[in-house]
C-alpha cells in the first residue's frame, strides 16, 4: 500500500518542491534525507521528537530571517518542507501550523521591505492540508487566497498550466474555467485601487463577490476558527480613523472566517443601512442554531462607549429585519459596563422584551482573536451571558 501526496498533480508556481510518494513501511524516508541536506543540524534533530511541531514553531522564525524567505530560496524551500514532512506522517494540523508561520514571516519580510511579495506557496499548502482533514469550505478559502497572490503577479491571467490554483479550483471544487478567469481579473484590478490593503489578500478576497462560496462546512469544520493574526492585528492598529471603515473592515474579516458565514458590508434599505449583514449557511450543530439564519453587526469605532441611545436604535435595526441576534462591534465597548445599568442593562432587556440576543466586542476581545482565541468560543460565551443573564466571574 502506498500514501500519495495531492500534491502529485502539477505544483503551483514558485513551489519547487515536488510530490513524492511514499511507501507506508517508511513515509518519509526521502523527505528525511532532503532535510538532513537543508536544515541546521540543531534544527533536524528535533524531527523524531513527538512535539517536534512545537519545537519547530518557536526555532524557524529564529533561525530564518523575513528577508531570507521572501522568495524561492534554500530557506524557504527548507521551512517548507518541514510543513511537508507532517503532512507525509498525516499530521495536517501541524502542517497547518508551520505552513501558516512561513505564511506570517513572508508578510513580515512584505512590511520589512515595504514591497509586495507572493505568498501563493504557503497558502496552497494550507488548502491541502484542510482537504487532508476533510474541511471542505477552509480548503476552499485557502485556494481564493492563492488566486489572489497569483492574480496579482500575473495581472489577472492565470494559466493552467503554470499554476496549482487553476486545476485545485477547477477539477476539485468546481469553478468554471470562466469564472477563476473573472475573478483573477477581477482581483488584479482591485490590486491596483489600493496596494496598500492589497498587501494582503484577505482584503483582496472581501472585494470580490462571495458566489464562490459553495462548500457547505462539515460537521467537524464548524468549531474551526482560523484567521490571519498578523492581518487582524493591522486592522486593529488602523482603528479610530473617522470614515470607520478599518472597524467594518475588521468586523467583516472576522465575521467571513467563521466556516460557513456569508457577509455583505454596507447594505442599504428604504430605511436604513446596515454596517454589515451576515448569513450563516450548513448545518446547525451547536449554539449557532438559535442566531438564526440572517444576523446583522453594528460598528462604532468611538473613543468613548456606546451608549443606551445606539444600543436602542440597534435593536429597532434587528426588529425591523426580524432578526434575534445581532453583534455590535464597539471599539470602548458600551455604557454600564460591569454593572447592570445604561446601554449593559438595555442589551438585557431587549432579549427579556423581544427575545433578541445583541453581543458586544470590544477592541480587548478583538485583541485576543489577533493572540490566537478562537472568535467562534468568545462568542458562545457572550452569547449564553445575555440569554441566561449571567454574572460576570470576578477575577
Amino acid at each position: 500500500m502506498q500514501l500519495v501526496w495531492t500534491s502529485a498533480l502539477p505544483g503551483t508556481a514558485g513551489c519547487p518542491f515536488d510530490a513524492k510518494i511514499y511507501s507506508m513501511a517508511n513515509p518519509f524516508d526521502g523527505l528525511k534525507d532532503e532535510l538532513k541536506k537543508t536544515l541546521p543540524p540543531s534544527l533536524y534533530a528535533y524531527l523524531n521528537a513527538r512535539d517536534a511541531a512545537a519545537h519547530f514553531l518557536r526555532e524557524l522564525p529564529l533561525t530564518y530571517a523575513p528577508a531570507a524567505v521572501a522568495k524561492p530560496s534554500p530557506e524557504q524551500q527548507a521551512w517548507e518542507q518541514v510543513g511537508h514532512h507532517f503532512t507525509a506522517l498525516g499530521r495536517p494540523y501541524e502542517a497547518i501550523a508551520i505552513h501558516s508561520a512561513l505564511y506570517r514571516q513572508m508578510l513580515k519580510a512584505q512590511s520589512q521591505s515595504g514591497q509586495w511579495i507572493h505568498k501563493g506557496m504557503p497558502l496552497v499548502w494550507v488548502s491541502d492540508a484542510y482537504q487532508q482533514l476533510g474541511f471542505p469550505a477552509l480548503a476552499k478559502r485557502y485556494l481564493m487566497l492563492t488566486l489572489c497572490e497569483d492574480a496579482v503577479r500575473e495581472q489577472g491571467s492565470i494559466s493552467p498550466e503554470t499554476t496549482g490554483v487553476y486545476f485545485r479550483l477547477v477539477w476539485q471544487h468546481g469553478v468554471s474555467d470562466a469564472e477563476l478567469h473573472r475573478y483573477a481579473k477581477e482581483i488584479s484590478n482591485l490590486w491596483t485601487t489600493n496596494k496598500i490593503k492589497g498587501m494582503f489578500p484577505e482584503w483582496l478576497l472581501l472585494g470580490i463577490d462571495q458566489g464562490w462560496m459553495t462548500e457547505v462546512p462539515s460537521s467537524l469544520e464548524v468549531a474551526a476558527y482560523d484567521v490571519n493574526r498578523a492581518y487582524v492585528s493591522h486592522l486593529l492598529q488602523g482603528l479610530g480613523e473617522p470614515t470607520g471603515t478599518t472597524l467594518e473592515e475588521l468586523a467583516e474579516y472576522l465575521m467571513f472566517s467563521m466556516p460557513g458565514c456569508r457577509t455583505a458590508r454596507r447594505q442599504h434599505s428604504h430605511s436604513t443601512d446596515y454596517d454589515l449583514v451576515c448569513a450563516v449557511e450548513g448545518l446547525e450543530l451547536d449554539f449557532r442554531s438559535e442566531l438564526g439564519r440572517y444576523f446583522v453587526c453594528e460598528c462604532k469605532d468611538w473613543d468613548k462607549p456606546a451608549d443606551f441611545t445606539t444600543m436602542a436604535k440597534f435593536c429597532r435595526v434587528l426588529d425591523s429585519t426580524k432578526a434575534r441576534f445581532g453583534i455590535l462591534f464597539s471599539k470602548k465597548g458600551i455604557s454600564g459596563d460591569n454593572k447592570n445599568t445604561f446601554a449593559e442593562r438595555e442589551q438585557l432587556k431587549v432579549f427579556q422584551d423581544r427575545g433578541i440576543v445583541i453581543v458586544v466586542f470590544d477592541q480587548n476581545d478583538i485583541k485576543e482573536v489577533s493572540d490566537g482565541a478562537n472568535l467562534i468560543r468568545i462568542l458562545r460565551q457572550k452569547y449564553e451571558a445575555v440569554r441566561l443573564d449571567l454574572r460576570a466571574k470576578k477575577e
